[in-house]
């Protein structure tokens, strides 16, 4: 049986490098060095809130406050719904809302991605529903909107955390152009072929129950959308929680191009730079060196570059006269093609 926090993070979409089933391992490793009952009168700061996890997790807890950032667009849509959300859900009247047809002008998802990424049918569901969200009038159930469809998307693909154009054989095979006999037969067992067949909008329901779940009460949450960097010696708090791209890994913009263009109802964005944090390890000792006028550190990590006690070395020269332990834990982000054995979430917690 899931317990009611458990339930509210099923409302955060699918996201690459989230840190949702990993949640009990980092509260338990801040626990060890600062007890839950002295969290109501600290503030948490979430620095690259990502896919929401770690934010609405310190939500739940009773922080007297929680500051949450990131960069890019699709995560604000997290934190409009989510985070500074306390109330508001989503009705059937705004549902049957993303079903309308579309105006003339309007729809442009199937000329763009099908069937590349998405079958004829999913592309003409998505080119209504994205349009028809982003035309809510009210920001909060217009960012709830849009992670109804941001969920749907993940059930129109095979691998909900990577689309692009390895699903092209799925779509192509629902839109009568290859035999099916040329899929992967582990898809069979793994039930997506049976998801991708349902009708468009059979999980409508469902989405918006499961969006609804999450929103909740709790810590009030100051929502930025700033450079990590540039920012961070402008926040006061007492934890500091960091989770930047990691280095050697793939990127965020390159992994959500496609995402990104639903979400912003466009196909010709902005060039996206590469994180600098993608690049190597120099974005990390810039963040930390910025870092000095908070308490407590927590960095998740990977060890494709740097291995945990590289890691805890590269903390040890930024933070003094502070306590540095660390934690590693394998641990696969995309486990249904990621083929190395060795891959492992490091953590490491800096304290005074």
């Amino acid at each position: 049986m899931k317990t009611p926090l458990q339930n509210q993070l099923q409302a955060l979409p699918t996201y690459l490098g989230a840190k949702r089933k990993l949640l009990a391992w980092i509260q338990n490793g801040l626990s060890q060095v600062c007890p839950a009952h002295h969290w109501k009168d600290l503030t948490f700061i979430d620095l690259f809130m990502g896919g929401g996890s770690v934010s609405l997790w310190a939500k739940a807890q009773g922080f007297q406050q929680v500051i949450a950032n990131d960069i890019s667009s699709r995560s604000q849509i997290l934190a409009t719904a989510f985070l500074s959300n306390q109330r508001v859900t989503l009705t059937p009247s705004d549902l049957l809302g993303l079903t309308q047809a579309l105006p003339e002008s309007a729809g442009w998802i199937e000329a763009a991605y099908s069937p590349s990424v998405f079958s004829s049918r999913h592309a003409q569901a998505l080119d209504k529903g994205f349009y028809w969200a982003s035309q809510h009038p009210d920001p909060s159930k217009r960012a709830l909107l849009l992670t109804v469809m941001w969920h749907l998307t993940s059930d129109f693909v095979a691998f909900p955390t990577s689309l692009g154009s390895s699903n092209r054989p799925f779509a192509e095979a629902l839109d009568g152009l290859r035999s099916w006999d040329d899929l992967n037969p582990k898809r069979y067992v793994d039930k997506s072929l049976k998801r991708l067949c349902e009708p468009t909008w059979a999980r409508l329901g469902q989405k918006a129950r499961l969006v609804n779940a999450g929103v909740m009460g709790g810590s009030p949450v100051q929502v930025y959308q700033a450079d990590a960097l540039a920012i961070l010696p402008t926040l006061q708090g007492d934890i500091l929680y960091l989770d930047p791209p990691y280095a050697g890994t793939v990127s965020y913009e390159r992994g959500n191009q496609v995402l990104d263009t639903l979400l912003a109802g466009k196909t010709e964005l902005e060039p996206a730079c590469v994180s600098p944090f993608s690049k190597g390890i120099d974005a990390l000792n810039a963040l930390l060196s910025q870092a000095e006028h908070i308490p407590i550190w927590l960095l998740s990590y990977g060890n494709q570059e740097l291995s945990l006690a590289e890691l805890e070395a590269l903390v040890r020269v930024h933070a003094g006269t502070r306590t540095v332990v660390g934690y590693a834990k394998r641990y696969k982000h995309l486990s249904h093609v990621s083929r190395t054995e060795t891959n492992e979430e490091l953590l490491v917690i800096a304290y005074p």
